[in-house]
């Protein structure tokens, strides 16, 4: 590593911003909201939301429901699991209503989670500056000379760790704080998007696919 980026990197300074961030905003939001945005970022690192594959095992359902009747059809899930759920819940209860309910319900937690990681990550945003700037007070009071080192290298030293603390707390809040805020946003929107327009498909075709499998099996019924 060239020496000018070395000179950039302090664990010290680091430490203090970091670890001030984090106590300071797990104060203001508890560590169960915190350990559920971790894991809320966290879902930015997998595969985005799979359409084909979740279109496809929906139509596969509604194939099944034609035929079979929502009682006896036993397709394969849906591998997102909002929709799963969805495909669950009419096959147990065979109305419109109850599909549309579990919908709801889903939509509102996932906004809930959605809404609660994006301002956790926002408040750690305002937060990192602040330490950065606490860091730098507490590296102005370590000017005070030692008589076990050299005045000049005490100087230079505190003086990095006021300049490196701030840096790091304005890095730190606009390179990854409101980067993830934005983009949990953009992922949450966007999926919520596709994942509306697929069980408004699957709704609809149950709506047209009921009637007609209705009659096909009073048919039966009636020739046997």
């Amino acid at each position: 590593m060239p020496h000018s980026f070395s000179a950039l990197f302090d664990p010290g300074a680091l430490g203090i911003v970091v670890a001030g961030t984090v106590l300071a905003t797990v104060a203001r939001c508890g560590w169960r909201d915190f350990g559920a945005a971790l894991g809320t970022a966290g879902q930015l690192l997998r595969r985005r939301f799979q359409r084909e594959a979740n279109r496809r095992a929906l139509a596969l359902a509604v194939s099944a429901i034609q035929r079979d009747g929502h009682r006896r059809a036993d397709p394969a899930l849906p591998p997102d699991r909002a929709l799963g759920l969805m495909l669950e819940s009419y096959l147990r209860h065979g109305t419109l209503e109850a599909l549309g309910q579990i919908r709801r319900s889903e939509r509102a937690l996932d906004e809930a989670r959605r809404v609660g990681a994006v301002q956790v990550f926002g408040w750690a945003g305002e937060l990192a500056p602040v330490f950065g700037l606490i860091g730098t007070l507490y590296g102005f009071t370590q000017l005070t000379p030692h008589a076990s080192a050299p005045t000049t290298i005490t100087i230079m030293g505190a003086i990095s760790t006021a300049v490196l603390t701030s840096l790091y707390g304005a890095l730190i809040a606009h390179l990854v704080c409101h980067p993830l805020a934005s983009a949990i946003e953009r992922r949450g929107h966007a999926e919520e998007r596709e994942r509306e327009a697929l069980a408004e498909w699957f709704a609809a075709q149950i709506d047209r696919a009921d009637p007609a499998a209705q009659a096909r099996r009073a048919h039966l019924r009636g020739v046997a």
